[in-house]
């Protein structure tokens, strides 16, 4: 079987020959345009040290959740849910968001160039990562399904 264009489209060229499961466990550092240096910042301002833990750290989570939120104007209980709130929200400062500081904000800008709730929440590393979460995901539901 080939060498999977997603993995060489995307990760350093040292985790060509990784399994999808390998490059969850990975360090952050594997995805292309992730340096040593960035992901020491990562890891000491977010504790996110790997492939995984960027897909799933609890900021990324919510500042996903506030973009969602601010795309949709909704019926709740009888009562219009209005999207402006959230509108609002994601286009504030990362910092913004409860346990983020500003000088964390300044480091995300500075290693991924991330200012505002919305650009953490569609960051094209972020979405690498859930990316490979996600196929890891669905390769272990097939496996155990018997499909593969």
């Amino acid at each position: 079987m080939g060498k999977s264009r997603f993995i060489i489209q995307f990760y350093d060229e040292a985790y060509e020959g990784k399994s999808i499961e390998e490059l969850c466990k990975a360090p952050v550092s594997a995805i292309s345009g992730i340096s040593e240096s960035d992901a020491l910042v990562l890891k000491t301002a977010f504790r996110i040290k790997t492939v995984s833990d960027l897909a799933t750290n609890k900021y990324v989570k919510l500042a996903q959740g506030i973009d969602s939120l601010s795309e949709y104007s909704i019926r709740i209980h009888n009562e219009t849910f209005e999207s402006k709130a959230f509108e609002d929200l994601a286009r504030k400062p990362v910092s913004a968001i409860s346990g983020i500081s500003v000088e964390d904000c300044a480091l995300l800008k500075r290693i991924l160039g991330i200012d505002t709730i919305r650009e953490l929440a569609r960051n094209k590393y972020v979405q690498i990562a859930q990316t490979t979460v996600a196929m890891a995901s669905m390769l272990r539901i097939l496996r155990a399904a018997g499909v593969l």
